[in-house]
């Protein structure tokens, strides 16, 4: 046998004794493991720091920078109401909704269809929703909801704010700076002011053709619609951009970028109208931007929808004013911009546009209804419109 061979079968014979050393040797290892004492953490830094954290959100939490962390934190959980629908398959209360999007004006029947009217700038409804009177350039159209015209005019200037009488004959509008009454069936209308306020006209409800608008000397005017004279003037409040009556026709409400104000409107015996020379102002909250309001069809009730800022971005909510001077009633906020604000035929909800959302927001202003939340509204009226394009409520008819 040789020498290599020799060592081959050395390193293969088992040395002697090898299995209970090993053995031996994993019994210590494993008593070495048991009776060891863990490494002591220091308890102090770690409570420290656990304070410090605490501290640190405490102070964000109550300062002005923490309202801000607050807002934007609202802000990640309010992006749109959620499980909005997908789409209007019915208008909530019924009724007919006139909406202006980039495209024209749309007719939005109790159940959902839609229909678009052309290419027109604005629109608004007669009383009972049986025609829209429409704008585009210097004409003035009048047109049924299923989109047949009735009869058009040209104005000596670009036609804007048209509004129709609430006995459904006559219909005001701006034309350039002038405003001007047509009657309902074309045929003709007369001059009320050369020099007119950017303010729409607004109809006296209770029948007579009266109508309010703000002169461009900044006066508040009543004014009868087919003669033009002026019943009574005075003063308007500063920076009014609205007007709107209350449904008795006894209350004027003044809408300005951060004021209301209410004007009573009384009998006089030479006049037969008399516009009270003070309005009183209607309390709002300190650092708010007026975005829209408008008193409640069937009762002395105003919604104001208003708009705060932060470093975070706007907040807005809508507030229910009693104009007697009980407390206002927070009716909805959200972390964000609403744009619109629409009283449905009966003044039991409000509606509501949330642009960055995409979203109609259908709110109960009554207890026992449920807010609706409408989504993808853009898609629809406006496709592939910005937020800018965003569709505009120009009427809840009837």
């Amino acid at each position: 046998m040789n020498e290599a061979r020799l060592r081959a079968l050395l390193r293969e014979e088992p040395v002697p004794g090898a299995a209970g050393a090993e053995r031996r040797g994993l019994e210590l290892v494993g008593r070495a493991y048991a009776e060891r004492h863990p490494p002591q953490r220091p308890v102090l830094p770690r409570l420290a720091i656990a304070l410090a954290v605490a501290a640190l959100l405490a102070a964000l939490l109550l300062s002005p920078a923490g309202a801000a962390v607050r807002d934007w934190v609202g802000d990640v959980f309010t992006a749109g109401v959620k499980n909005a629908e997908p789409a209007l398959s019915g208008v909530p209360g019924g009724g007919e909704l006139l909406v202006q999007s980039p495209r024209g004006p749309w007719v939005v029947r109790p159940d959902g269809s839609r229909r678009l009217l052309g290419g027109y700038s604005e629109a608004t409804w007669s009383p009972h929703g049986l025609y829209v009177a429409a704008a585009s350039g210097r004409s003035l159209s009048a047109i049924e909801p299923n989109g047949t015209p009735h009869w058009s005019i040209t104005a000596p200037g670009r036609v804007s704010e048209p509004r129709w009488s609430p006995s459904g004959f006559r219909i005001a509008y701006r034309a350039g700076r002038s405003l001007r009454v047509e009657r309902a069936d074309g045929s003709g209308g007369n001059l009320i002011a050369t020099r007119s306020a950017a303010v729409a006209p607004a109809w006296y409800p209770p029948g007579p053709h009266l109508l309010a608008y703000v002169d461009a000397r900044h006066h508040l005017v009543l004014a009868e619609a087919d003669s033009g004279k002026r019943v009574d003037a005075t003063s308007a409040s500063p920076g009014v951009r609205g007007l709107s009556w209350s449904h008795d026709g006894g209350e004027l409400l003044e809408v300005a970028g951060r004021g209301l104000w209410l004007r009573d409107v009384v009998p006089g015996k030479l006049t037969g109208l008399f516009l009270s020379e003070r309005a009183r102002r209607l309390g709002l909250p300190g650092n708010a931007v007026l975005r829209a309001a408008a008193l409640a069809p069937r009762r002395h009730t105003v919604a104001a929808l208003l708009e705060r800022h932060s470093a975070a971005g706007p907040r807005s909510e809508v507030l229910l004013l009693d104009p007697a001077g009980g407390p206002p009633r927070r009716l909805f906020a959200v972390s964000g911009r609403l744009t619109e604000l629409a009283w449905s035929p009966d003044g039991r909800r409000l509606l509501l546009a949330w642009p960055a959302a995409g979203q109609w927001l259908f709110v109960p202003v009554e207890r026992g209804l449920r807010l609706r939340a409408i989504g993808d509204v853009s898609s629809v009226f406006s496709p592939g419109r910005t937020e800018a394009g965003f569709p505009r409520i120009e009427g809840w008819c009837c």
